[in-house]
């Protein structure tokens, strides 16, 4: 056999590998990072509020999930299915594959979706991080000093900034996908 016989033997073998890694990664899942609010037992006390994930819905693919979360971002009211809850904020959608790798992340913005552009490169990443690790330390001071309504805006900054960590294997898929979308 020649190389031309064996390359050509190989294709269809490597595009069912393909096709069989793509498929392991889907359904696409559908999350939503945001602030629960619940009542005080003693109503004169307010309501208080609780980081919160909720999970709302598969999609079958990266631009059913785009479309899902942009639809859902219209919306006045997301359930989270707690009882008791006066409501929800969400600060932070994500989009998770089977294999639980970031896909795309989203914050909500004005009935809207201001989606986190992927990182191009791991160095990029590897600033990401460090960025993305001093917020947190902030947060993690502000908290010692009570003002535990800044750490949460600043842990929350934080996990916008990391929805730019999209897995290396996503990257193309999601910068393509946020293309056609726009």
């Amino acid at each position: 056999m020649d190389t031309f016989t064996l390359i050509s033997a190989a294709a269809p073998v490597a595009r069912a590998i393909a096709t069989l890694t793509a498929a392991r990664k889907l359904p696409l899942r559908v999350d939503c990072l945001g602030e629960i609010e619940y009542p005080e037992d003693d109503p004169i006390y307010g309501s208080y509020t609780v980081p919160h994930t909720v999970e709302l819905a598969q999609c079958a693919s990266l631009a059913e999930a785009i479309a899902c979360v942009e639809r859902l971002a219209r919306q006045d009211e997301i359930a989270t299915g707690e009882d008791g809850a006066l409501g929800f904020l969400p600060r932070l959608f994500i989009v998770r594959d089977g294999e639980h790798c970031l896909v795309l992340a989203g914050e909500p913005w004005r009935r809207s979706v201001r989606w986190c552009e992927p990182v191009a490169s791991d160095g990029e990443a590897r600033l990401i991080v460090e960025k993305a690790s001093k917020l947190r330390g902030e947060a993690s001071f502000e908290a010692g000093w009570d003002n535990h309504s800044t750490a949460r805006s600043l842990r929350f900054r934080a996990s916008a900034l990391e929805g730019r960590l999209v897995d290396p294997s996503w990257r193309q898929a999601a910068r393509a996908a946020l293309f056609q979308a726009a």
